[in-house]
């Protein structure tokens, strides 16, 4: 290629520089509100994108910080398992224990050292020490006849008797009480003697259940023994009214 001379490189600078001032006579059309916004730096022009939000901001009260925009956690509930309820034991009723009530309708006199008690409504003889029962004899008392039956009374057991003859019978092992009618006296079942000198005794199926004698008191041949070994002369000893109207 041949090189350009001077006039040539003339021609060609002019042409440039025609070409250059047409382009900048020409009025350059406005942007689209969409488009992209020309910032104009110095003497050179540089397009900058600015991208709007497709929603307009929320507006911030003056003075106060925007919120943070936070992302809304799913929060999965955490099942708590109760606990297996524990039977609680319910409290034990604490026994109020009540004095011990005598098994007896009358006073036991725990303040004597020994004691009787004839009871003619349960046709009983009871022997206490320290009102505590010893041995509780079953007996039989006057018959609930105007002239037989065994009136109430206290006093103290007296003297040894023995073996006495009365009504027809023997009696052994009498103790003496009081004077009524007749004498009023604790002895055994009433008997006589058969052929061979052995004792029958009466009313032994009396003892315990019901008045059949003239006045005294009688108990069995075995507990009558015991009496006596018990030594009852002056034992303070009582004799209950004879309930008359219930015997009758």
């Amino acid at each position: 290629m041949e090189t350009m001379n001077r006039r040539e490189w003339a021609l060609v600078i002019s042409l440039t520089l025609v070409a250059v001032f047409t382009l900048c006579a020409v009025p350059r059309p406005q942007l689209a509100a969409s488009s992209a916004e020309v910032v104009r730096v110095g003497t050179v022009e540089t397009p900058v994108v600015v991208v709007k939000p497709s929603a307009m901001p929320t507006r911030v009260p003056t003075g106060r910080a925007a919120p943070a925009r936070t992302t809304p956690t799913t929060l999965t509930p955490t099942v708590t398992r109760r606990p297996a309820a524990t039977a609680t034991p319910s409290p034990t009723a604490t026994r109020t224990v009540s004095p011990t009530a005598t098994p007896f309708p009358f006073d036991t006199r725990p303040d004597l050292e020994r004691y009787i008690y004839i009871d003619q409504r349960s046709q009983h003889m009871y022997l206490f020490e320290y009102g505590k029962l010893l041995r509780a004899i079953p007996c039989s008392t006057g018959a609930p006849e105007s002239d037989s039956y065994t009136p109430a009374w206290s006093g103290e057991v007296g003297p040894y008797m023995g073996t006495f003859f009365a009504f027809g019978t023997h009696q052994d092992e009498a103790w003496y009480l009081f004077q009524s009618v007749g004498g009023i006296l604790i002895h055994g079942l009433p008997y006589t003697l058969d052929d061979s000198g052995n004792k029958v005794y009466k009313d032994r199926d009396a003892l315990g259940e019901r008045p059949t004698s003239h006045g005294c008191v009688r108990i069995g041949p075995e507990d009558a023994v015991w009496f006596t070994n018990w030594n009852p002369q002056g034992v303070p000893v009582t004799v209950s009214e004879p309930y008359l109207d219930e015997w009758r």
